[in-house]
């Protein structure tokens, strides 16, 4: 492999206009490989029919396989963006791409949508290293379900696709401890996700999302991510009763798509509904002047057991903004000494309204303190997770990936 000018293809099912953080990342991943003087292009499902199902996008060419849109489910969070692209017309469009542009390494995002099939199936036919990003833990809120995705995961993705990788890369600590548990003959490695530092937010921009809102006289916290069972905002809802006592013109602010009703019914219950907006999903060129307009950014997953629990791209990108951020993640889990409790991160205590609430008017109480947390924030990210540092680290997985394949081969 040519150290000084790779050509990766990437897979990814979900991929921009798609919002999600996977999507974000590996299309940051290739435009930044591009700028590099590297060779990605990425092959994707046309889940959204407003894009070409051929384009370039920073000098990256993006393919998009025609897929049937699956239905919203309870056992998938209700995700809008599942698809089925595995079909041989499709197999027969990924050869063609990949004897047009001849790759050097295949990098997959995601081992649990239909990509990753076809991912394994071009490892052996061209003969080529793999690596897969996991990015999502298979696990439910609900026990029932679990019954059904454990060994989906465990035995039928392990046999059908990550064991046919040669490196799975884990972004963080968390999901290098559950790599290790679900895949444990499988090489993996951490690297973390690059964050983007967001360019300064349009004040035209601005001024619509305050009207649209109604924010003018109002202070606003906002919430960025997917609304699902995982992420839904109980403890950020049931903290507000306590903070409105205090801070009577605070709003929430939630941006992103709604899977799940729980948070509006649980506002309503507790009789806080006019204080929470919910957006719905928003592109991501609105996302600075979101950022531009909040105090800070709070949300918490309930996926894993606390000790387990990883930040979140929304929430490291709300760090890089310079934002104070609120939420239950292990302090370790983007490594050792990086997120330092009330110096650049509020850590609350998960399934505690009380916490949350107490964490939110400390950081509202104190304008000094929260322009410090957030230049604290804003330089953690830069220090550890700037595209130098992802881009090398990336590089680094393809060479150790074509190594262990050349092993395989071998043995």
């Amino acid at each position: 492999m040519n150290r000084d000018s790779v050509s990766v293809c990437m897979f990814s099912n979900l991929f921009p206009p798609v919002v999600s953080g996977s999507s974000t990342q590996s299309s940051s991943l290739a435009k930044e490989l591009k700028r590099r003087g590297h060779r990605p292009f990425v092959i994707t499902a046309h889940v959204d029919k407003s894009t070409p199902d051929h384009e370039e996008i920073d000098g990256v060419p993006i393919y998009r396989l025609p897929c049937l849109r699956l239905p919203e489910l309870p056992i998938s969070l209700n995700f809008p963006w599942l698809s089925c692209t595995y079909t041989p017309s499709n197999l027969q469009r990924i050869e063609k791409i990949f004897r047009r542009h001849r790759p050097d390494v295949i990098h997959l995002h995601n081992h649990m949508f239909d990509l990753s099939f076809a991912a394994a199936r071009m490892r052996k036919q061209f003969r080529l290293p793999l690596a897969i990003t996991i990015h999502t833990m298979i696990r439910h809120t609900n026990p029932l379900y679990n019954l059904l995705l454990y060994p989906a995961d465990r035995i039928f993705l392990r046999c059908m696709v990550t064991q046919r990788a040669d490196l799975l890369i884990s972004p963080d600590c968390n999901m290098q401890m559950y790599v290790k548990e679900a895949f444990p003959t499988s090489p993996t490695v951490v690297v973390p996700y690059g964050i983007n530092q967001l360019p300064e937010a349009d004040p035209v921009v601005i001024e619509r999302l305050r009207k649209k809102h109604n924010l003018r006289g109002k202070r606003m916290i906002l919430s960025l991510g997917h609304v699902h069972e995982v992420r839904n905002r109980r403890d950020l809802i049931s903290a507000l009763p306590e903070v409105l006592k205090k801070f009577p013109d605070i709003v929430v602010v939630v941006v992103g798509t709604e899977a799940t009703d729980t948070p509006r019914k649980l506002a309503k219950q507790l009789g806080v509904e006019g204080a929470v907006i919910f957006n719905g999903p928003a592109p991501y060129e609105e996302i600075p002047a979101y950022l531009a307009l909040a105090e800070l950014e709070a949300h918490l997953f309930y996926q894993d057991a606390a000790e387990k629990t990883s930040l979140g791209i929304a929430s490291q990108e709300a760090m890089a903004a310079g934002k104070p951020i609120i939420s239950a993640a292990n302090p370790d889990s983007l490594g050792r000494g990086v997120l330092k409790h009330g110096e650049n991160v509020y850590l609350v205590e998960r399934g505690n309204p009380h916490s949350m609430a107490g964490a939110i008017i400390e950081i509202l109480d104190d304008p000094d303190k929260r322009k410090r947390i957030g230049q604290a924030a804003r330089q953690a990210i830069k220090d550890n997770f700037s595209w130098e540092v992802v881009c090398r680290k990336t590089l680094q997985a393809y060479e150790q990936a074509s190594n262990l394949y050349e092993a395989r081969r071998q043995a």
